[in-house]
């Protein structure tokens, strides 16, 4: 990151997010605005906040309501509402000033009421300590929200719309019919990531903020940020592209009641407000969402549109946002790893150095081509790590070593940190562990959740546009990589060797003709395969990968094909993997190898199981199976029966 800021970050472009949000709202406003409902229910009348207005201010300061009610002689009550958040404005209660508090927020505070009511206004105030203790024990409060549940989304929050990879079995099992000249076939993209940074258009500035029923809002073909919105997917889409997080896990369901409840049977929800999903998305995403892929867009409750977006030109070989640090590391990559094999003779390796530029816009030296492997291996270390600092969490654990005794009562004290351990280190040392409070959060000058969101999401459009060539003859899918089956007269998935393109894993692996015979996946990151090596079928050897687990001779007698095979066909429930030498931290900066034991089964949480080796998404109605499908799933099972 420190090489992107200095060489290649152009001025006035990432900007960085204020604390808690643009606007200030965060989690605070979303509970100042309930408190607001509150008071327009006890006052029956509607009081302004930032959504019916887009900015509510008196005398050039924010403020969180404000109503003017007519008084009996004619003139005006000017009234002011604000939510004091406890940790923002230092309440007394919690966050009493000390000599280190720098400046000092609650006489500020105090000091802006003052300021209003001397104006001739009325100001109501709400501690956000007193208005939680109103909600578990005032009865007529308590009353109010039972009666009325908050139904106003929280706002946007950027990192919502930041998630990880498209990883999924989606089918159990499969074994080509070599007579009908199938093959299965595992590709990988290459350098999926850094081919986003290269690619990918990303926005950049800061965002003007639209919320629901803003009559300025833009139209949907014209979004370039992140919305938070509703949207009904279709019923009938094998291959979803809208992710949703649930169950600690990435999905991609047609149902939020399905996969939120596990629902292992077909959906019955016939309530459209049981299928909806409500999420934070990045435009590009949402948008092939909606325009190609059938889902149906019910509410926009906030969108983030940016000033401006930027792409990197092949033609004019301009630069995008990140493509310039791309291109400059890639170069160092390729020339640390030699001419290819094949570049043998000069047009070649002139040729070579022409494709690549053309293609992905690296420049190279041919003076510099000769094999570095350790300047290659952090060439790739700095194409892969670069932009997942955009996206670093600022609430993490810390971890410190006290020696002085002020130093810890001044650490335990602190109102915005919570103390999670104390361990002794030595007689005038001590470890302790803690966590900054949620409203503490800081903004990072090497942080921007918005081109981590868009990094991701640059990523899984790549791996979905290949998946929807194959789309039923996918088995498999990881973040970069694609397990399917290969039938003569169906389309296939072009094969390259530039950023984006696809390349033959097994090829690779095993040579030249090789091709996968038997396939069985127990879930994400749990498969294993056959493979005829050379595509001579009596030289056949087996690939196993789980996720947890190396596997060595201490396990490879039990996590086999075969036994994954028969947890997958449910003839064996799990298995229990010794492992002999575990590397364990402890307690006190210790580290240890230890016996342990890991409990390997099939287990597939993301989509549903309609059969012995077939799944659909979380809410798909319309699976039916050909003919000759089931026919050859009848014989499969007569061959395991056997």
């Amino acid at each position: 990151m420190a090489a992107f800021r200095r060489n290649f970050l152009k001025p006035n472009t990432i900007g960085i997010v204020p604390p808690g949000g643009y606007h200030g709202r965060g989690k605070q406003s979303h509970i100042a605005l309930k408190w607001l409902d509150y008071e327009s229910h006890r006052l029956g009348k509607v009081i302004s906040t930032i959504y019916t207005d887009r900015e509510i201010s008196v005398m050039g300061r924010r403020v969180d309501g404000y109503i003017e009610l007519p008084l009996p002689d004619g003139s005006l009550e000017r009234r002011i509402y604000q939510f004091h958040g406890c940790y923002w404005h230092h309440c007394p209660t919690h966050f009493p000033a000390n000599e280190d508090s720098g400046e000092n927020r609650y006489e500020k505070t105090q000091q802006l009421t003052s300021l209003f009511r001397r104006s001739g206004y009325t100001v109501i105030e709400k501690w956000e300590c007193e208005f939680k203790r109103d909600l578990a024990s005032d009865p007529d409060t308590k009353a109010y929200f039972e009666a009325h549940p908050t139904t106003r989304t929280p706002p946007l929050e950027l990192r919502d719309a930041l998630a990880g990879g498209r990883t999924s079995a989606l089918k159990w099992y499969y074994k080509a019919d070599l007579a009908k000249g199938e093959k299965i076939k595992m590709v990988d993209v290459v350098s999926e990531y850094p081919n986003a940074n290269l690619r990918g258009e990303y926005p950049y500035g800061h965002p003007t903020i639209y919320l629901e029923g803003d009559p300025d809002m833009p139209p949907p073909d014209t979004w370039n940020g992140v919305v938070k919105c509703t949207v009904l997917p279709p019923r009938d889409l094998y291959l979803p592209v809208l992710p949703y997080k649930a169950k600690g896990k990435l999905m991609f369901p047609l149902c939020r009641t399905c996969v939120e409840e596990e629902n292992t049977e077909m959906c019955h929800h016939n309530d459209p407000k049981q299928r909806q999903l409500t999420d934070s998305w990045c435009a590009p995403e949402l948008l092939l969402a909606l325009r190609e892929k059938g889902y149906k867009l019910v509410a926009v409750h906030e969108v983030y549109q940016y000033p401006h977006t930027s792409k990197y030109n092949p033609d004019t070989q301009e630069d995008g946002l990140l493509s310039a640090y791309v291109r400059r590391f890639m170069a160092l990559k390729i020339q640390a790893s030699g001419w290819p094999a094949d570049c043998d003779t000069e047009e070649k390796k002139a040729q070579f150095v022409e494709d690549t530029l053309k293609h992905d816009g690296v420049v190279l030296d041919p003076t510099k081509m000769a094999r570095n492997p350790a300047l290659r291996a952090l060439s790739k270390l700095m194409l892969n790590s670069f932009w997942g600092k955009f996206g670093e969490r600022t609430l993490r654990p810390k971890t410190e070593l006290i020696y002085d005794y002020g130093k810890l009562v001044s650490l335990v004290t602190d109102p915005a940190k919570e103390v999670t351990g104390l361990l002794p280190i030595g007689e005038d040392c001590l470890q302790i562990t803690w966590k900054p409070e949620e409203d503490s959060e800081v903004s990072l000058p090497t942080s921007s959740l918005l081109h981590a969101a868009y990094t991701t999401c640059h990523g899984r459009m790549q791996l979905y546009k290949y998946l929807d060539v194959v789309k039923e003859r996918a088995l498999y899918h990881d973040t970069d990589s694609v397990a399917y089956i290969s039938r003569p007269g169906e389309p296939e998935l072009p094969l390259g060797t530039h950023l984006g393109d696809l390349t033959d894993q097994i090829e690779e692996d095993y040579g030249p003709g090789s091709f996968i015979t038997e396939f069985c996946a127990g879930g994400p990151k749990n498969y294993t395969y056959k493979v005829a090596v050379g595509g001579d079928l009596s030289k056949i050897k087996v690939c196993i990968k789980v996720r947890g687990l190396s596997i060595n001779t201490s396990c490879d007698d039990l996590v086999t094909f075969d036994n994954l095979k028969a947890m997958v066909m449910r003839d064996k429930a799990k298995l229990t993997v010794p492992i002999p030498h575990q590397i364990a931290r402890l307690p006190g900066w210790r580290v240890v190898t230890r016996p342990s034991t890991k409990i390997w089964q099939a287990k597939n949480a993301k989509r549903r199981r309609v059969d012995v080796a077939n799944t659909v998404p979380h809410g798909y109605n319309a699976w039916t199976m050909a003919p000759e499908e089931d026919q050859d799933l009848l014989e499969a099972m007569d061959l395991l029966a056997g």
